[in-house]
């Protein structure tokens, strides 16, 4: 099911539910939220190359590490896809070094 609002509503606004603890090419990425985040994955892209992390459902308090060792950190990007528990709607959120 895909959600649209009017051209000429504002957009939706939600705090992230992330905190990343930057620590060379070991970021831990935690849930800060209040609730469980389902389907999350960590989706690394560095250039042309794209490589994925399957999460599942990451709980609230919970961390993960990312490993980014032998990557160009220069040319890099972390995107976080998920969603909220019990709703169909992707969110991504993005980080770099």
């Amino acid at each position: 099911m895909t959600t649209s609002r009017p051209h000429d509503s504002p957009p939706i606004v939600r705090p992230t539910p992330w905190r990343v603890h930057r620590d060379g090419t070991h970021p831990v990425v935690a849930n800060i939220s209040d609730e469980p985040l389902e389907f999350a994955r960590a989706i690394i892209r560095v250039g042309d190359r794209v490589t994925t992390e399957r999460w599942g459902i990451v709980l609230p308090g919970d961390e993960n590490e990312v490993c980014l060792c032998g990557l160009d950190t220069s040319d890099l990007c972390v995107t976080l896809s998920f969603r909220r528990a019990g709703v169909d709607e992707e969110l991504l959120w993005q980080f770099v070094l």
